[in-house]
């Protein structure tokens, strides 16, 4: 039997779950459900860039729009040669600050709740919520960190002939072509008056959209979110922090090493084949790299895990792909939403210290 290990969106956290909870997690909250291409060199866009003080200004004003915007809607996540999923999401007020919440369509109805750079997953099969630290929320959220270190990665063109109404919104269209061949390229509409990115394609070089993120359904403007109607009694459910942020600033990875993938944060995390343990030690270095726009996770084990759970190689599954080995005698892997060249670099050049 494998591995499957679970890391919490976007920015990938490892939990603490039983495999089966796992899995669901890894494909849920982590890759959406994703297929991959190998990809070849992308030019950069012509004609219609933009320069980098627009460039500069249309990232903030999209970054402001995702942490502050209040909004209800139904997104939609596919990936090429996976199944659909469906999610719920609210950003507004609760308990005084912006929180967002997230409530998953499918059967079991994980609820997730994201504020302060805090994840809490609600899994009501078991009355559990699990909480770890996080670096960003996932979508409507593109972009992070700061706005000039990603014009240095990414040439940005608008694309007017690709406007249209989406969830009876008037959006603008944008291209987003990395310089390199370690990211992939991207296609975006905001809402013309929020700034809120409504939907999001990633493309790889033949032209075929791998990731899609989009909203079905979108009122933007809503105020409060009702926290208790989604976890009724949510109170006296069972605790489990499965990450923290690691002491100090040492930590298990070279700070860049892939150019342009700056380090984020580092966690100590949890992860028990057995299921949950309140009890049970941290036994993950996880280390969280960006550009601004992809992501990048390396995961080191304080221990050289059994071939028969830690699985050994190099795949994909839609725009993220993962690799996986043993360095300096510890299981170590490291996946994001990029092309398997991208990941293999970050294998070969991370070296746990």
């Amino acid at each position: 039997m494998t591995l499957k290990i679970s890391f919490s969106v976007p920015l990938g956290i490892c939990c603490v779950v039983d495999r089966l909870d796992c899995a669901k997690l890894f494909l849920g909250l982590v890759l959406g459900a994703i297929g991959m291409f190998n990809l070849s060199v992308a030019t950069a866009g012509e004609g219609n860039a933009l320069t980098k003080p627009h460039v500069l200004q249309l990232i903030e004003k999209i970054q402001t729009a995702g942490l502050r915007e209040t909004f209800t809607g139904t997104a939609l996540f596919e990936t090429s040669g996976a199944a659909r999923r469906m999610s719920n999401i609210s950003q507004g007020v609760a308990d005084g600050a912006i929180k967002r919440k997230v409530v998953s369509l499918k059967k079991n109805h994980v609820v997730e709740i994201y504020s302060d750079n805090t994840l809490e997953q609600y899994l009501p099969s078991k009355k559990v919520v699990m909480i770890s630290k996080i670096s960003r929320a996932g979508f409507p959220n593109i972009f992070s960190g700061d706005p000039s270190h990603i014009t240095n990665y990414y040439v940005f063109s608008r694309k007017p002939e690709l406007d249209s109404v989406i969830v009876k919104l008037e959006t603008l269209a944008y291209e987003i072509v990395p310089t390199d061949t370690l990211r992939w390229k991207l296609r975006l509409w905001i809402d013309a008056k929020s700034s809120l990115p409504v939907s999001v394609e990633y493309i790889d070089s033949t032209g075929s959209v791998i990731k899609r993120e989009a909203f079905t359904s979108l009122n933007i403007g809503s105020s409060n979110i009702d926290m208790d109607s989604a976890i009724p009694n949510r109170k006296a459910w069972r605790k489990f922090y499965v990450s923290r942020y690691k002491n100090g600033i040492e930590n298990f990875f070279y700070n860049e090493p892939v150019k342009g993938f700056k380090l984020v944060n580092c966690f100590d995390s949890k992860f028990h084949r057995s299921g949950m343990d309140s009890g049970s030690e941290y036994n993950q270095n996880h280390c969280l790299f960006s550009d601004g726009v992809a992501h990048v996770s390396l995961v080191a084990f304080y221990e050289r895990e059994s071939n028969m759970y830690f699985r050994v190689g190099n795949w994909t599954k839609g725009c993220s792909s993962f690799k996986s080995g043993i360095v300096s005698n510890r299981s170590v892997i490291s996946f994001g939403c990029v092309p398997k060249e991208t990941v293999q670099f970050f294998f070969n050049n991370s070296v746990v210290r």
